[in-house]
């Protein structure tokens, strides 16, 4: 089978594909390429039989991605819930999540969720993750990320924009908040309005309240003149507070009358004010732990939590990478001149940016999300200006999860040394479940496998047992599953598999 059509996806932003019905297909998305122009493009696959993956299927190109074999290289296939990719008899050498292709490997549906990053070549990077389908896009609104989480969260932005509801804005530290922030104002009836922001790590408990409320003159010692604070700046607008959860006790109670009012009073006032602010908050904390704790006003949490959009950590939508890491690269080339660091080339021309580099971040558990992908961009472009090609140095590997020499292991896939007697007993305490024995032992399930492939008789696996083996062992046992699994060597889970499918095929023959 060959790869669908991504015309949804490759085509015009916003376009639809009407075909009735909604379903997951598998994605493979390029992070990285040579000719950026291709970064984001996608092919699509089912998710429910085996397809091959070759040059002339997309999202690759069969004239110009002359790294990839014109017969099938890989395939991808459904596998117990999730899917295995198996390497073909080909030139093209495959890495998977930063360790070699040699042997079949499966991935769960979680890691599909996630996205599972290949090198094609040592030149193409690319995502293998999930997508739903029909593919709807909608407008982009100044938001990079091409995945369906952040089509969700745009289309959470387009539903509350219109209104004057406070929303709260969830997510880890540097997945945008501030950037959603910015477009439900300007998609909003007050976009032509003020748009103040402030983030409460920046006030003093002291001084908080003064600032975003008003003080008037003589209101304290140091009061000199009248302050009329972020509401009043913000008059007629948006005011977005980052950080709501470092909000000062008595800041929280006269949020919450703010809210349920309408109305505030400046410090060292007399009178009330009128507050038309659309207020929207921001934090990456526990609030609900921390109002049951009695560090954060419950009824304000619940006045904030009319409306909440969560943004998901970037190691949870891999796919968006690639298409930020270019956004990043491209303003900080034009800011020291040197744009043309990106123009587009052949394979066969060295590229600015090794893919090599690409994987190492994409790798990486990016604990800065989005902040993470600009300040990695920044550090290439400076640290490598006026260079033909740019250096993956210290500088930029500090700013990533692991040590350099972590990331350099883990780039090239190294693991710890486990012999054959340490696999086998690790399978045999977990029951022969593939993915807690490579846990334990701190290996990927990529070194089982190709263990297996070498010695087949020494770790067995539930596909590699012949049909009169198991229909044996099946009687001997009276159809007990896990007494079956302890005799034969072999998960549980794959030789209910095998057992639903040999008895299948018995009565079909009837």
């Amino acid at each position: 089978m060959t790869s669908e059509d991504p015309s949804t996806i490759a085509g015009a932003p916003g376009s639809v594909d009407t075909q009735a019905g909604t379903s997951n297909r598998l994605a493979l998305r390029i992070v990285w390429h040579s000719d950026v122009r291709r970064i984001g493009d996608v092919g699509l696959y089912l998710p429910t039989e085996p397809s091959d993956v070759k040059r002339a299927s997309a999202p690759f190109d069969r004239i110009a991605d002359i790294v990839l074999g014109r017969d099938p290289f890989m395939t991808i296939a459904p596998y117990q819930g999730g899917i295995e990719l198996r390497p073909r008899p080909s030139r093209t050498l495959i890495e998977v999540a930063g360790s070699p292709l040699r042997a079949p490997r499966v991935f769960s549906d979680q890691e599909l969720d996630s996205g599972v990053i290949l090198l094609f070549g040592r030149a193409i990077v690319a995502c293998l993750h999930r997508i739903s389908f029909p593919v709807r896009r909608g407008p982009a609104l100044d938001i990079v990320g091409e995945s369906d989480a952040m089509e969700q969260v745009r289309r959470q932005i387009l539903a509350v924009a219109d209104l004057d509801a406070s929303v709260l804005i969830r997510g880890e530290t540097g997945t945008g908040k501030e950037v959603v922030a910015s477009a439900i104002q300007k998609a909003s009836k007050r976009a032509s309005g003020p748009f103040v922001t402030v983030n409460m790590a920046a006030f003093p408990s002291q001084t908080a309240a003064s600032e975003l409320f008003g003080h008037e003159r003589g209101a304290f010692t140091g009061a000199a003149a009248a302050h009329p604070g972020c509401f009043a700046q913000a008059d007629g607008g948006t005011l977005f507070m980052d950080e709501i959860a470092l909000a000062p006790t008595d800041v929280q109670n006269m949020l919450l009358r703010v809210l349920e009012t309408g109305e505030y009073r400046p410090l060292g006032s007399t009178r009330n004010r009128r507050a038309d602010v659309r207020l929207l908050c921001a934090s990456d904390a526990n609030l609900e732990a921390a109002a049951a704790e009695g560090r954060f006003s419950d009824p304000l949490l619940h006045r904030l939590s009319r409306f909440q959009i969560r943004l998901p950590p970037l190691r949870l939508r891999r796919e968006d990478i690639g298409p930020l890491l270019l956004h990043f690269l491209r303003r900080s080339l034009r800011e020291v001149g040197e744009s043309d660091r990106l123009s587009p080339r052949s394979l066969s021309d060295p590229p600015w940016l090794q893919a090599e580099d690409v994987v190492r971040i994409a790798l990486d558990d990016l604990r800065g999300n989005v902040r993470t992908i600009k300040n990695v961009a920044s550090q290439l472009v400076i640290s490598n200006r006026g260079q033909p090609h740019a250096v993956f140095d210290k500088g930029a590997q500090t700013l990533l999860s692991g040590s350099p020499m972590e990331l350099a292991q883990r780039g090239r896939g190294r693991q710890p040394k486990v012999t054959d007697e340490q696999m086998r007993q690790a399978l045999k305490r977990h029951g022969n479940n593939l993915a807690a024995a490579a846990a334990d032992l701190g290996i990927n399930r990529a070194t089982i496998y190709e263990r297996m492939a070498k010695h087949p008789k020494g770790i067995r696996t539930a596909p590699s047992l012949s049909d009169a083996e198991i229909l044996a062992s099946h009687e001997r046992h009276a159809a007990d599953l896990a007494a079956m699994a302890s005799e034969l060597g072999v998960s549980r889970k794959g030789l209910a598999a095998r057992v639903r499918e040999i008895l299948s095929r018995s009565k079909r023959r009837r």
